[in-house]
Parts: structure tokens; sequence; C-alpha cells
């Protein structure tokens, strides 16, 4: 069963990874000259800063603690490899990301003693991420370089899936996550 405190640290992060991806692919825009591709990254960074909002209205409804979260998901797999350097190895970072998204959604909505408001939460971001994945991965499959940078996204991917699995339970140990809090989160 999820803790009350694990939850409000889940809900937390999960708001600061949506925030952190608006900002990406917001900045992202900038070096798109394809009227698509401007289209699709301004809707996608519009929804991941929905998302965001969605984490923290779920959060908020509960009276789940704000906690103050230092790193993004995503932070972790600029631990196992560069900075992404062009909007293809963004797209695809953000590809693999928003795979194990879908994966790990999908299984926390299926918990049983989730609070109803998370899993309402949770299928929005399912249904969202399933039309980020499409075009996403369309746009991918059509550069020449598209399957070499998923293969090592997705390399990076598993490798930070492992590390930080055995936190699932526990997430405020996860190291620099966020520490300022755990004061006010522990009540």
């Amino acid at each position: 069963m999820l803790s009350r405190r694990n939850l409000s640290w889940k809900l937390n992060w999960y708001r600061q990874s949506e925030l952190e991806g608006a900002l990406l692919l917001g900045k992202m825009v900038r070096h798109a000259s394809d009227p698509f591709l401007v289209s699709r990254l301004t809707r996608h960074c519009a929804d991941e800063a929905r998302h965001a909002w969605l984490w923290e209205r779920t959060r908020a409804g509960l009276g789940l603690d704000t906690i103050r979260i230092d790193r993004s998901y995503q932070s972790f797999y600029l631990e196992a490899t560069a900075a992404p350097r062009s909007l293809l190895e963004v797209l695809g970072l953000t590809h693999v990301f928003e795979q194990r998204v879908q994966r790990q959604f999908s299984e926390e909505v299926a918990d049983p003693d989730l609070p109803a408001s998370v899993r309402r939460t949770l299928n929005v971001l399912i249904r969202d991420e399933a039309g980020h994945l499409e075009w996403v991965g369309q746009w991918l499959a059509a550069h020449p370089d598209g399957d070499d940078v998923l293969e090592r996204y997705h390399a990076i991917d598993e490798q930070v899936y492992r590390a930080l699995l055995p936190y699932r339970d526990r997430i405020w140990d996860i190291p620099g996550l966020g520490e300022e809090t755990l004061a006010c989160a522990a009540r």
C-alpha cells in the first residue's frame, strides 16, 4: 500500500518532472523550422505544463504537503549521458521517457488502494501521453538517425529505472531529490 508520505513525495516529483519537460519542449520550439514541428512542440509543451497543474491540483485536493523537489526524473538521465545536443536527441529522450511514464502510470492506475483523484489524473495523463508517443514516434521514425538515438536512450532509461527502483516506496530517500522539506513531509 502506498503511504501518505510516499504519495506526497511522488505527486510533487511528478509535478516537477512535468514542469521541466514543459520548459525543455518550449525551448525546442526556437530550434524548429518546420511549421508542423513548431505546432506539435508548442502543444506538447502546453500539455506538459497542464499535467504539472493536474498533479498540483490532485496533491492539494488530497491535503498532501507541498515539497520542493530539486530534480526531475529526467535529470537522472543526465548522470548517465551528456545533455541532449539537438532536437533529435531531445525528442528521442522525450519519447523514451514518455514510454517509461506510460508503463509506470498504467501499472499505478491498477492499484485498488490508489485515491480516486490520483487515478483520474493518471488516466488523463495516460491518454495524453499516447498522443505524444504517436507524433514523436512518427517524427523519429522518419529521421535517418532516429533508431540509433532511441536505442541509446532506451539503454540509459533502463539503467536509470533500475537505479531508482529500490526507492519506489521511499521516494524521499532518492539522493538529491529534495531534503529541506523532510520535516514537513514527515508530519
